[in-house]
């Protein structure tokens, strides 16, 4: 349980350190407009500790795609793993391998543009 821990932990130094890079990227989360949603927008308001695996962002649909640029300020490592778009909804599926001693672990970073939408059925 311990270990299991110490790779959460780890999984979550990650994450905040791509929200400091993505916030000064885009101006405090300005420029384009970004929402942080989930799991993470939640510890505002709970007060006990919970762990994710990803960090959800949503943001409005105007001119063009806000998710092209996106791409531009993702810290170093994250890989595109999907971009999908739609009429009026895209997204921008991305993820890291961290090491932690010996494992690797994957973090994920999605943004959701125009529509809040399950990708799967």
């Amino acid at each position: 349980m311990r270990r299991a821990i110490e790779l959460m932990k780890r999984r979550e130094e990650e994450i905040l350190n791509t929200l400091t890079t993505i916030s000064k990227r885009t101006n405090e989360f300005m420029n384009p407009e970004l929402m942080v949603i989930g799991g993470y927008a939640l510890r505002a308001y709970i007060s006990l500790s919970r762990y994710t695996r990803d960090c959800d962002f949503a943001l409005m649909k105007k001119n063009g795609w806000n998710i092209d640029k996106l791409k531009d300020t993702l810290p170093e490592g994250y890989l595109i793993d999907e971009i999908q778009k739609h009429e009026n909804y895209g997204f921008l599926k991305c993820t890291k391998l961290i090491k932690h001693g010996k494992t690797k672990i994957k973090v994920s970073i999605d943004f959701m543009e125009g529509e809040i939408r399950e990708r799967s059925s």
